[in-house]
């Protein structure tokens, strides 16, 4: 099995998501956005069988970055077309997989969404959640857009500020709004690069360690079922 990652900032990698798909035995490639001249492998829905796209600070909706989305909003719907292939999309990737399944992304109207808080799985009974006990998870945030629920998609998890926290497309495309695969040593770069974060939460400390542990507790079962789920 073979697996590609599209990171639109260098510091926000798969995480968690990398160990789920090393423990299944995928092949990884990566696939830099933000490097100025780079392309897309051609044909990449052909040759991969999962692909994900990362977060970043690009805004899906500005007019002036359409051109930049376009390929990879093409690859997302290609590879939805195609049978047996898988979409996951973090944050930014989650914006983007929800365009390429016609919904409409923008500007929170909620403001920003920065720091850790509890989010409500609205299906426990789905099989990704399979062996997670709690409805209410500790999930990481840092975005400030949102996007209404896709067509034909269905909400697995919400929160206060924003409903559109996670959902699927059938069993081949996982949209996460928020941070599940961000490892500790993640956080302290985070807390460096994106200045928002001190700025709205204060320093790094213990607590957001134990926080982040809580959450990769159960981050780690959600991947493993998102990446061991049969896609048609």
């Amino acid at each position: 099995m073979r697996s590609l990652i599209i990171r639109f900032l260098d510091c926000e990698g798969p995480g968690i998501i990398e160990n789920s798909l090393r423990n299944a035995n995928y092949k990884i490639t990566y696939h830099d956005a933000y490097r100025k001249g780079i392309q897309l492998i051609p044909e990449s829905q052909q040759i991969f069988d999962t692909i994900i796209l990362m977060g970043g600070p690009q805004s899906v909706y500005d007019p002036k970055e359409e051109s930049f989305f376009k390929p990879y909003i093409n690859l997302v719907e290609n590879a939805l077309a195609i049978p047996c292939k898988k979409v996951i999309g973090v944050c930014l990737g989650s914006q983007i997989l929800a365009k390429a399944l016609g919904a409409t992304v923008m500007k929170g109207a909620n403001g920003a969404e920065i720091g850790f808080s509890k989010v409500s799985v609205t299906n426990t009974a789905h099989n990704v959640f399979q062996g997670i006990t709690s409805a209410n998870l500790t999930a990481f945030h840092l975005h400030g857009d949102t996007f209404d629920l896709p067509p034909n998609t269905e909400r697995l998890i919400s929160s206060e500020k924003y409903e559109n926290q996670m959902f699927s497309y059938k069993n081949k495309g996982y949209g996460i709004q928020c941070h599940f695969e961000v490892t500790y040593p993640m956080l302290e770069v985070w807390w460096k690069v994106h200045k928002e974060i001190p700025q709205t939460i204060g320093n790094i400390s213990n607590e957001i360690k134990v926080k982040q542990q809580e959450m990769e507790a159960n981050a780690r079962i959600l991947f493993d079922n998102i990446i061991a789920s049969k896609a048609n």
